[in-house]
């Protein structure tokens, strides 16, 4: 062997190892890396929920927090929540209660008394399903009535594929692009949560506006109907003033152009849910059931109610009727949607752990034996 190959070779080992120890400092790095992410949120999780709870405990002097949730605390019309003012702020917003992280469920510590149920129920696809309707687009209504799923509908279009062939990934994009209308996001904040390239961003936004011009119309009408007037108006006749819209600062007037858009969905879903909420309780007294259910908590588009195991079938039906139907929105304010809700429930024993209930489109319970089992494991 030459002495230059020999010394190659040698070369060669030498980058080998290096590269071969950097890759195992590396890999080092990211296990403790996300260790350390594990550990800062489980200690997000512990301040801020196991110890707020635990110091609303000791303060109330009984095993129960409180919220306070207010009309006016968000400008998008929508219902917020926050702790409740005592000597100090005090227990949790139900609000930014998260979903099960790290095998950790945080909802699973708020129970309902012994004998009663939790109950869960969620507006499916809300704010799309306002899009459709405000928009009148016409696919996006077809969807809906269909009962597709419209991300998968949409990323048909979108990608030019059959619905059966859509990708997990295609799906994925589609959905986040459909939220990024309603929510003020640009190919920028699409290309950054997909990791794609900034070109094929922008081309799959276009695309979807392609797919779906009804939108596209409702927001170039919105955004003209600001610069002209300078506020917004939701069908259930709620304003936004956004005098910023005059402003000389380019990115200060996109801002209000996005906050106009996302008024006229967000506050009207909002709207929609307090509709449901207020029909739902006022079908509890009616029925004589005040002694038996309570309405606890909203959380975006959900609803929280506890009930005793008897009347369970009872409290599902009438959220099923005011979540679906909503009669209390066409009695008070006229309005008929031009597309159906859905409602996704669950009950079980607390707010994290629960079975979900399967309704037929009449409202008929679908699964009752199998819900009735569930619950009486604990």
């Amino acid at each position: 062997m030459s002495k230059r190959r020999k010394k190659e070779d040698q070369e060669f080992l030498a980058r080998a190892m290096i590269a071969e120890k950097n890759t195992k400092d590396l890999k080092q790095v990211k296990s403790f890396l996300e260790l350390e992410f594990q550990r800062r949120s489980a200690s997000k999780l512990f301040d801020t929920y196991i110890k707020g709870t635990r110091e609303a405990v000791e303060y109330n002097e009984c095993p129960k927090v409180y919220s306070s949730f207010n009309f006016d605390g968000a400008v998008s019309g929508r219902l917020s929540c926050s702790k409740y003012t005592a000597e100090k702020p005090m227990g949790v917003s139900f609000h930014t209660l998260p979903r099960e992280t790290n095998d950790v469920n945080i909802r699973d510590i708020y129970t309902a008394p012994p004998g009663w149920c939790f109950v869960t129920a969620d507006e499916k696809g809300m704010e799309l399903r306002v899009m459709a309707h405000v928009s009148k687009e016409e696919k996006m209504l077809e969807a809906f009535r269909d009962k597709k799923d419209l991300h998968t509908y949409s990323a048909s279009l979108t990608f030019g594929v059959p619905e059966e062939k859509v990708t997990k990934d295609q799906r994925q994009i589609a959905k986040e692009s459909s939220f990024l209308v309603i929510f003020g996001g640009t190919e920028y904040t699409l290309a950054s949560k997909r990791r794609i390239s900034l070109s094929r961003a922008k081309k799959v936004i276009e695309n979807w506006y392609k797919a779906f011009p009804g939108v596209k119309s409702y927001k170039e009408y919105i955004h003209n109907f600001l610069r002209e007037n300078k506020y917004v108006y939701s069908i259930f006749g709620r304003k936004r003033r956004l005098p910023n819209i005059d402003s000389r600062d380019r990115s200060v007037v996109a801002h209000a152009l996005n906050q106009g858009l996302n008024f006229t969905v967000q506050s009207t879903a909002s709207d929609i849910l307090l509709c449901a909420i207020l029909g739902i309780c006022r079908d509890i007294k009616q029925e004589g059931l005040l002694d038996s259910a309570k309405f606890i908590a909203s959380v975006h588009d959900s609803v929280e109610l506890i009930c005793r195991k008897e009347v369970l079938e009872d409290i599902l039906s009438i959220v099923f009727k005011n979540m679906v139907e909503i009669p209390l929105m066409k009695e008070i304010f006229g309005i008929n949607f031009m597309v159906p809700f859905e409602v996704d429930c669950e009950v079980g024993p607390s707010f994290g752990t629960a079975k979900a209930v399967k309704f037929s489109d009449s409202g008929e319970i679908l699964n009752v034996p199998e819900i009735k089992s569930y619950m009486e494991t604990f």
